[in-house]
């Protein structure tokens, strides 16, 4: 887009929002936005004056996402930031207000229960914002988002300590038994890791031409899927009644992960040590393993348990000419306190719905509808 186009737009829709209402800014269409940072900045300075900070945030937040290579000092000028130095300011003070709704969102645990309740969350949040050098001792542990400090694990974890291993291993048979069906029936599967391009999903995953790594997913970011859990009763019936890792829009994650023949997932980190993986492994062919790098190796075991802490860097691999298959979710990191889940579960719901693009929904129309 040209100069002249930028600026004769975000002026189109700078007068628009004079005279918009806060909930449906007036002729904005989210799809001409998404990938305009000014038009993202535009729409946090509208939010902002209004006195909704949430969305102002989500939408500081989205312009963050579409950076241009080079700031147009003009396009900045129509937003009322004169220079890259109002720029500055402005973005240090949307940082700081996202800091402190991220501090508030467990600080009625910090008052009721007691700074050194929620010290380890505090102390992770701290890390995240760059406030504090907060990180693991052990060189092959690096989280990709939050990293709670005061943690035991030495990465392979003691199934016995979890609760939940203990469930799905005294299920083993019945789980084992839907899985199997699973495979014979051909039941609807995708990919692990999502639709990815091929360049990108040679970075996770690697072999000969029929490797993959499926999934059938029970709960995929949080979300139940509930035909799925239908569809296998016995299995779901065992995980409804477990203690999961439960984080809205996160966790758990939950599946029949399927690992085809002459297929290995490349090493990669996982998100945060608060909460671990458990294995139930269903259908493990010889030379199935799981490694972390620097630690060592595990062979799975069908029917044994198998926890660890994903963020310590790690790799699968499946050498045979068979179908590696197992049950896979998460369970809270049995260190952590009650208070420290709840408080954690605030904090991650939180970042999400502060990284979320902002709701387009006309409340208007909505409550015109509810009238008639």
């Amino acid at each position: 887009m040209s100069t002249y186009a930028l600026m004769h737009r975000l002026q189109e829709q700078q007068a628009m929002l004079r005279e918009a209402p806060i909930r449906s800014p007036s002729g904005w269409n989210p799809a001409q936005v998404q990938r305009c940072a000014y038009s993202w900045m535009q729409l946090s300075a509208h939010w902002m004056a209004h006195g909704d900070e949430q969305r102002a945030l989500q939408a500081w937040f989205q312009a963050g996402q579409h950076l241009p290579q080079q700031w147009n000092v003009q396009a900045l000028q129509v937003l009322g930031l004169t220079d890259e130095l109002a720029l500055a300011q402005r973005s240090a003070d949307m940082s700081a207000r996202r800091a402190a709704q991220l501090k508030a969102s467990f600080g009625h645990l910090h008052e009721r229960n007691g700074p050194a309740s929620v010290f380890r969350i505090d102390r992770a949040l701290a890390g995240y914002l760059g406030q504090a050098r907060v990180f693991s001792s052990h060189p092959s542990q690096q989280p990709k988002l939050l990293y709670v400090p005061g943690l035991s694990t030495a990465g392979f974890v003691d199934p016995q300590s979890i609760a939940l291993a203990r469930s799905l291993a005294s299920a083993y048979a019945l789980i084992r038994e839907e899985f199997e069906a699973a495979l014979q029936q051909g039941d609807a599967h995708e990919p692990f890791m999502g639709r990815l391009s091929p360049e990108v999903e040679r970075r996770y995953v690697s072999g000969g031409a029929v490797a993959s790594w499926d999934a059938i997913f029970f709960d995929r970011h949080g979300q139940r899927h509930n035909d799925v859990h239908r569809r296998y009763p016995n299995t779901s019936a065992v995980l409804d009644a477990a203690d999961r890792c439960h984080i809205p829009m996160q966790s758990p994650e939950t599946c029949f992960s399927i690992l085809r023949p002459h297929t290995r997932i490349e090493p990669h980190y996982g998100v945060t040590n608060a909460r671990l993986v458990v294995h139930l492994p269903l259908k493990v062919p010889p030379g199935c393993y799981l490694e972390l790098v620097g630690l060592g190796r595990h062979d799975w075991r069908e029917g044994e348990v198998f926890a660890f802490d994903d963020t310590f860097f790690h790799a699968a691999e499946n050498p045979s000419d068979q179908v590696r298959g197992i049950l896979l979710t998460d369970a809270w990191h049995p260190d952590l306190s009650a208070v420290e889940r709840e408080a954690f579960t605030d904090l991650i719901t939180t970042l999400t719905t502060l990284e979320s693009a902002p709701e387009w929904a006309d409340d208007s129309s909505a409550e015109r509808a509810a009238a008639a």
